[in-house]
């Protein structure tokens, strides 16, 4: 239970994925057998808390949405998907601030952090579940908490693995 009153945020990272090696990114792959295991015990652990959770949003690939409808079906809400909530590039982690890639991954982060922040606005004082990916969500956790992109990746998110941001 939390306190009413607070926005409450819970980050969540897709169920594993299918792995195909050597395919071309971005990977847009369904859960594995493993993934859609994980997204149903999740999906039972938010289960418990239904009647506080007022809306989930999702990333649209495959992944996050296969997670985020396990999630939807225990607690009764259809997840909402944010067009341009994909996942964000490894390049973003390289800080090379030399580099062309680097820099479209950091307006590419920007956008989906707008994204983030209207999600924010729209929800003021209610439960947000955001199922994601493990690299946008760090990044954003760590925008929420005022950090440097650098410490962003001093977290770890494995597959279905929640983060609360009150």
């Amino acid at each position: 239970m939390y306190e009413r009153g607070t926005t409450v945020v819970y980050f969540v990272r897709h169920g594993e994925r299918i792995h195909i090696p050597g395919a071309p990114e971005p990977h847009d792959f369904s859960l594995s057998e493993k993934g859609k295991k994980q997204a149903k015990e999740v999906a039972k652990k938010f289960a418990k808390i239904k009647e506080e959770i007022d809306v989930i949003y999702t990333s649209p690939m495959k992944r996050a949405y296969e997670t985020a409808v396990e999630i939807g079906k225990s607690v009764g809400k259809k997840p909402i998907i944010l067009k341009g909530f994909e996942e964000i590039s490894k390049k973003l982690e390289k800080f090379n601030y030399f580099s062309l890639d680097y820099w479209k991954a950091l307006i590419a982060f920007r956008k989906k952090a707008k994204i983030f922040d209207k999600i924010l606005e729209r929800n003021g004082e209610k439960v947000i579940v955001l199922v994601a990916h493990g690299r946008l969500n760090r990044m954003l956790i760590g925008k929420f908490l005022g950090l440097s992109y650098k410490n962003c990746n001093r977290f770890d998110a494995h597959n279905c693995h929640i983060t609360l941001v009150r």
